[in-house]
């Protein structure tokens, strides 16, 4: 059996103080970019369009990020990607100062700094998810995952979402993106500073002829089911991302900043508590449930017909989508050496993530047929990737792949 490497705590510090400044940095402007994209000129159906367009860079990113964390280390991928994601923001605010009059060149500068942005988040994702995994007590790695990526992280921007919200509807959307820009450079410094490695690509010279082949992992029974489940979940994610704003309507643009700004709050408590959960009862369990009561959510939503009642549906709704975040990274870390988690992570990222990206031109074509109906596509696909969850993790499925991994190891 492989021997996990020892915990090393001072990369769960840096990487909860990191993502923490990452998504107060963001919360105070990243979440009016459909918004901003409305304002500059851009219709409704392409803004779907342009959506779908940030999933296949942060899909295409993801797979070579994930080859490069186990051949360069996980550290080194980190920084590069967050320098990438870093830049594609800066990218952005020079659109906003040096081509304020012309809206079209505007939001085309805008579209490509936001993807680049996505392309640096998929490249540096599966490092960073297997660094935290790798980094953590093997009986706690659900709840320091969740603890380091949602609870810290969610706590912040309940107040700065309601200050980014000031800022948009006062016409300083720059300010906004330039004081986030700073919080992003401060934590590319944290990570350059004080990261420490889990794994190098060149451990011995065994590995080094390892490691220079291509990777191509093998899509067993295990992942292309956990793949199909979560892909699910992420079509109908990505695509509700960009319409939930807009369903609830610019009119009431300040409510939906207080809607975001509790509901980062109720994601930080369950967070803590979901990745508790997935340690104690399993993935198995926590997907049962989280995902069925989600379904049952997501049908309620759109008939809130007070503002109270579609704020306690949404977020119900986001504290039931936090059960199932540490599930990816924990089965294939359980299930796989440590030399190819990155790579097999990169390609699960990559594989749901260009499944996903059908996602907002799906909702886009769903509004044809009724304004609620995207959300009644999201509880059916929910549904079904329950299903095929279960079926992943049957005793029988799980039993067979971990003796074929244990035997592969061996010889």
């Amino acid at each position: 059996m492989e021997e996990e490497s020892r915990s090393v705590p001072r990369n769960i510090v840096v990487m909860a103080i990191g993502n923490t400044m990452t998504a107060s940095a963001n919360s105070l402007w990243i979440m009016f970019m459909p918004y901003f994209f409305t304002d500059v000129g851009i219709t409704t159906f392409f803004i779907g369009i342009i959506f779908t367009g940030l999933l296949v860079s942060r899909a295409i990113a993801s797979l070579f990020g994930g080859k490069a964390a186990d051949r360069l280390g996980r550290r080194t991928v980190i920084i590069i990607g967050f320098a990438i994601y870093a830049s594609g923001a800066l990218i952005i605010l020079a659109s906003l100062l040096y081509l304020a009059t012309e809206p079209t060149l505007t939001g085309l500068l805008s579209v490509i700094g936001y993807m680049w942005m996505m392309f640096g988040s998929g490249f540096q994702r599966p490092a960073s998810s297997m660094l935290l995994i790798e980094s953590s007590p093997k009986k706690h790695r659900g709840l320091s995952f969740m603890f380091t990526t949602r609870f810290l992280p969610s706590i912040p921007p309940a107040v700065l979402i309601l200050v980014g919200t000031s800022l948009y509807l006062n016409n300083q959307f720059w300010l906004a993106l330039t004081l986030g820009i700073f919080g992003l450079l401060a934590v590319l410094l944290l990570y350059i500073v004080f990261l420490k490695e889990t794994h190098s690509g060149s451990v011995n010279i065994q590995q080094q002829q390892d490691t220079s082949k291509p990777l191509r992992p093998r899509l067993d029974g295990f992942l292309i089911l956990l793949v199909a489940a979560f892909a699910l979940d992420g079509i109908s994610s990505s695509g509700l991302s960009w319409y939930v704003p807009i369903f609830v309507g610019r009119a009431n643009l300040d409510f939906y900043g207080v809607m975001i700004s509790v509901s980062t709050l109720v994601i930080a408590i369950s967070a803590l508590i979901s990745g508790g959960l997935v340690d104690r009862i399993g993935t198995r369990a926590a997907i049962l449930g989280g995902w069925s009561l989600l379904a049952i959510t997501v049908v309620l939503f759109p008939f809130g017909t007070q503002l109270f009642e579609i704020l306690i549906l949404y977020s119900v709704w986001a504290g039931l989508d936090m059960v199932d975040m540490s599930v990816p990274p924990l089965a294939i870390a359980e299930r796989y050496p440590k030399e190819k988690r990155a790579s097999i992570m990169g390609t699960y990222s990559m594989s749901v993530t260009l499944l996903s990206m059908i996602g907002p031109a799906l909702i886009a074509f769903g509004l044809l047929l009724g304004d609620n109906v995207p959300f009644y596509m999201k509880a059916i696909m929910n549904s079904v990737g329950v299903v095929l969850f279960i079926i992943a993790t049957r005793p029988s499925q799980i039993d067979e792949e971990y003796n074929s991994n244990e035997t592969h190891a061996a010889s």
